[in-house]
């Protein structure tokens, strides 16, 4: 199909766009959000009690509205009682979204031409379709993960998986124990949270799209197994490629901070790495979620210490009092220890030479669409996989190895930020790291495979 960019679109060119209310998940569904709305769409974007304020103040504008559904969850922790939590997210999102879409005909608007939803929350499509809405599944995570996920769902792969067993998938490496999502915090086969990641299948036959947030050449062969079963659109990158491709600048909002849904210092961590020589800052990251414990943190400061490079390491407010005593102020003329950072920002940065992180997607696409190396310290779910990708597959990073009590200590932290930053081995994983990123902006730009399915997608909706 033709480009709709040069097209006046009709007055009820409206997507409902509806995240799982998690920072994860809002935040590539609202940059997705931003290239529709620079094609011309309405989006309505719908949130939750929790988040309504963060998204409210960032999200609003630029042809984005915001509905938030009252769910009355905000206090209640989902790392509490799961099953609880997501029952009764369920049973609230299912009637907010109902009546959203009975509010929009009530009052004579024309239907939305379709709901963008989590993959997380299948269960949309039995509350648009037969509203006469279609539902577009979009997957957070990359093709790689998602297929795992599939094959355990359809009892391929069994859960609890068996150490020793070798797994072969389709258009797959060979995945040992190691490399299969890391469920050691959720055993149970028949769990909230297992069930969580292999529901995203169970009615994927019936929905009118999938997008996934990943590149075609990235994944091609499994991109292409899986468009051979499904409607499969890739996406992505659908982060703001950190700002870097002056050609994309305008297919995203033009504030920086918009990007950044749950905080507002942007600057802290920017003046300071202005202020260091190319590629000579070790960003050290865990996400908004792990929870290291205190001695892995502990060896990760040493190691830090012991090579005295220079270093950005994010460290929540709460995981504070695991630093080693005097840490900081021993290391402030070395690094900068800070509670967030604008990671888009971070990464697109001539300063930084290497990304240490828990390898969530998100992450894990950010730093392949800045070209940044990584080294690989997964923790849990689909971490694990991705790790497997980033160094055996993709060949940008290392993955740390972790010794009889799971820790990874602070020689093998030492060798692996000196492999990239000194080694051999580093030329040749900061060429591939080039390669992607090189790629990555290929896909997003005019013509490629990204923007093409996008302005499929849009097109199909006005068809």
């Amino acid at each position: 199909m033709g480009s709709i960019d040069n097209i006046t679109l009709p007055s009820d060119a409206h997507i409902l766009a509806f995240p799982f209310p998690a920072k994860g998940h809002i935040n590539p569904l609202l940059h997705l959000c931003n290239r529709l709305t620079a094609k011309g769409f309405r989006i309505t974007l719908i949130t939750t009690t929790a988040t309504f304020k963060s998204v409210q103040s960032k999200a609003s504008g630029n042809g984005i509205n915001i509905e938030c559904i009252e769910d009355e969850l905000e206090h209640q922790d989902a790392e509490g009682d799961m099953d609880d939590y997501f029952r009764k997210f369920r049973a609230a999102a299912s009637k907010g979204l109902k009546d959203l879409i009975e509010k929009f005909k009530k009052n004579g608007y024309s239907l939305p031409k379709v709901v963008i939803y989590d993959s997380t929350m299948p269960w949309i499509l039995d509350v648009v379709h037969p509203m006469g809405v279609k539902g577009a599944s979009f997957f957070t995570q990359c093709c790689s993960v998602c297929t795992v996920y599939y094959h355990m769902g359809d009892g391929t792969i069994k859960v609890p998986f068996e150490k020793d067993i070798i797994t072969r998938l389709p258009s797959m490496p060979p995945l040992e124990f190691d490399d299969l999502p890391g469920l050691q915090y959720f055993p149970d086969p028949n769990g909230t949270i297992t069930r969580l990641l292999t529901d995203q299948f169970s009615n994927i036959d019936k929905a009118d799209y999938i997008l996934f947030n990943t590149f075609e050449k990235l994944e091609v062969e499994l991109a292409t197994w899986m468009a051979k079963r499904w409607p499969i659109k890739t996406v992505g990158p659908t982060s703001p490629l950190t700002f870097a491709h002056e050609k994309l600048k305008n297919t995203t909002t033009n504030d920086h901070q918009e990007n950044y849904l749950f905080e507002t210092n942007t600057e802290t961590c920017l003046k300071w790495l202005d202020q260091r020589e190319p590629s000579s800052v070790v960003y050290v990251s865990f996400g908004s979620i792990a929870a290291p414990v205190k001695e892995q943190i502990e060896e990760v400061a040493e190691a830090l210490l012991k090579i005295k490079c220079r270093f950005l390491w994010v460290v929540r407010s709460e995981e504070e009092s695991k630093l080693p005593t005097s840490f900081k102020d021993d290391t402030s003329d070395q690094g900068l220890i800070i509670n967030w950072c604008p990671q888009l920002d971070v990464l697109g940065h001539q300063a930084v030479a290497c990304f240490v992180t828990h390898c969530g997607w998100n992450s894990t696409i950010e730093a392949l669409s800045s070209g940044v190396p990584m080294i690989a310290v997964p923790q849990w779910v689909d971490q694990t996989t991705n790790a497997k990708f980033i160094a055996d597959v993709w060949k940008v990073g290392i993955r740390v190895k972790v010794n009889e009590k799971g820790i990874v200590t602070r020689d093998e932290f030492e060798r692996c930020i000196r492999d990239i930053t000194e080694g051999y081995n580093g030329k040749e994983i900061r060429r591939n790291a080039t390669k992607w990123k090189e790629l990555a902006i290929e896909a997003v730009s005019e013509g490629g495979s990204s923007e093409r399915n996008i302005e499929d997608f849009a097109a199909s909706l006005l068809s």
